[in-house]
């Protein structure tokens, strides 16, 4: 059972993939168009402008998005910047409601939902630490994001688990009155100034907010959320390869409150970086992952 269901969701999702870049081909066509000859010259890195798009002259947040900050060392996709409004996984831990804290606690590394072809969700890829494998090294281009802004939405394409992607609307358009719920949730997004506010609901309650490796610092066990998850994310450009995230959730079946993650820094990726096919077949990768989660397990003690 669990094999064909991994199996048809490998076919679905490659479907709807298919699906939304022909729906959206010429729409990202006429904006790539568009961005040839409106994109600001290349500059040295300390005086490189923020891109703006010719159309609407928003910052442009195309591009393939996972290297180290500009000028730092950090080998990981994102990391915290300094504290600004933002609270920690202790908060989080807090802020989970007796009964759905004691189920989380009671949560192990093997019931992460990426350890049974989940994909992570947001605002957890974000936060991702990296290959967690024993002995390996983090690839050059692991964990990546890639976005592609246009006229009247944005797509957001994820790596890994699965190739997963998002479509928000930046063209006014409300939520729908009936949502799927999905992993991702449905997005609708609108500019505040130069920061893209997305609002995001619709979940399947499926995603847990963050990597389990981090809540053995928290007295947490998984970061389990429901079907009435709702987020609210700010993505925007600090510099011309520096993009900020930081999203603010609210789960009423599960938190007592909202939670506001830190602020993200993530580096643009290096040039010719891309986005590669990344598919969970069950089972033949589930007991790849779950053995390097086992020995990363190891590892730390």
């Amino acid at each position: 059972m669990e094999k064909s269901l991994g199996t048809a969701a490998v076919v679905v999702g490659g479907a709807l993939l298919g699906f939304a870049f022909l729906a959206h081909a010429a729409s990202v066509r006429a904006a790539a168009q568009q961005r040839g000859a409106g994109q600001a010259a290349t500059t040295p890195a300390t005086t490189k402008p923020i891109p703006r798009t010719p159309w609407d002259g928003k910052p442009d947040l195309t591009g393939v998005w996972g290297g180290p900050v500009p000028g730092g060392q950090e080998t990981r996709p994102a990391r915290p910047a300094p504290a600004e409004g933002g609270s920690g996984l202790a908060e989080l831990a807090r802020l989970y409601q007796p009964r759905a804290s004691e189920i989380s606690k009671a949560l192990s590394y093997l019931d992460d939902p990426r350890l049974h072809c989940g994909p992570y969700g947001f605002p957890r890829y974000i936060g991702i630490p990296g290959l967690q494998a024993s002995g390996a090294t983090r690839l050059p281009f692991y964990f990546l994001l890639q976005i592609v802004q246009a006229p009247k939405e944005t797509l957001v394409l994820v790596e890994y688990t699965y190739s997963g992607f998002r479509i928000i609307p930046t063209d006014g358009s409300p939520h729908p009155k009936a949502i799927v719920p999905t992993y991702f949730g449905d997005s609708v997004g609108r500019w505040e100034g130069d920061t893209l506010v997305v609002d995001v609901t619709g979940f399947n309650g499926k995603i847990w907010l963050q990597s389990p490796q981090n809540f053995a610092n928290a007295g947490g066990g998984g970061w389990l959320t429901s079907d009435a998850l709702h987020e609210v994310e700010r993505w925007r450009l600090v510099d011309a390869d520096t993009l900020e995230y930081q999203a603010t959730v609210e789960d009423p079946k599960v938190l007592t409150g909202p939670w506001t993650t830190p602020k993200y820094l993530i580096g643009r990726a290096a040039p010719g970086a891309m986005l590669h096919e990344a598919l969970c077949l069950d089972p033949e990768d589930l007991a790849v992952m779950t053995d390097a989660a086992r020995a990363a397990k190891e590892e730390k003690k």
